[in-house]
């Protein structure tokens, strides 16, 4: 009787591991892919990256004003296309940022600690991603990028961090519920 209570134990504690693994491996190949997404954007060469983010803003404008004068929609694509490119910015690092504290999240260390090397990963890549556009052309890298990829993987973590602790009080509340 013993041995068969260890037996289910151990294989019950094996698929937790390859669980486990199979999260780890999801999760670095989300991380890794989003990685890539980064490398393609910052290798468009200036016009294209410039075309990328002014016929997002057209089609954001002609959703809502359908009807609105060419001249008049070229006006507002060069009014809004500087803080388009940095709430982009923003956007991508925040989802990247997000995605290294899940993958660092599935280690054994404990939260500070995840905090930190997450943070250093989102920086290291930010100024990575920067000096990479230096050498593309048309393109320029500048330390203000830097910070505003810095503030999204800030925002990317304290996320996951968020959505996590209010999982964890649904789970309780789930449990509690159901142990009555």
């Amino acid at each position: 009787m013993m041995y068969n209570t260890f037996v289910i134990a151990m294989l019950k504690e094996n698929k937790w591991i390859k669980i486990d693994m199979m999260v780890k491996i999801i999760s670095i190949i989300l991380l890794i892919s989003w990685m890539i997404l980064v490398f393609w954007f910052s290798s468009q060469v200036g016009d294209e990256s410039s075309n990328t983010s002014g016929n997002t803003i057209r089609a954001i404008v002609t959703f809502f004003n359908n009807d609105i004068d060419p001249n008049d929609l070229e006006k507002v694509v060069n009014t809004f296309q500087p803080i388009t490119r940095k709430i982009a910015h923003l956007t991508l690092y925040t989802m990247g940022g997000f995605l290294i504290y899940n993958f660092i999240y599935r280690f054994k260390f404990e939260k500070s600690r995840k905090i930190i090397i997450a943070l250093i990963i989102g920086i290291l890549y930010a100024i990575a991603d920067e000096i990479h556009q230096y050498f593309v052309p048309g393109r320029s890298s500048g330390v203000r990028d830097v910070f505003i990829d810095s503030l999204g993987v800030i925002l990317g973590i304290f996320v996951f961090i968020l959505l996590q602790k209010v999982i964890n009080k649904i789970k309780s509340k789930i449990f509690v519920k159901n142990s009555i």
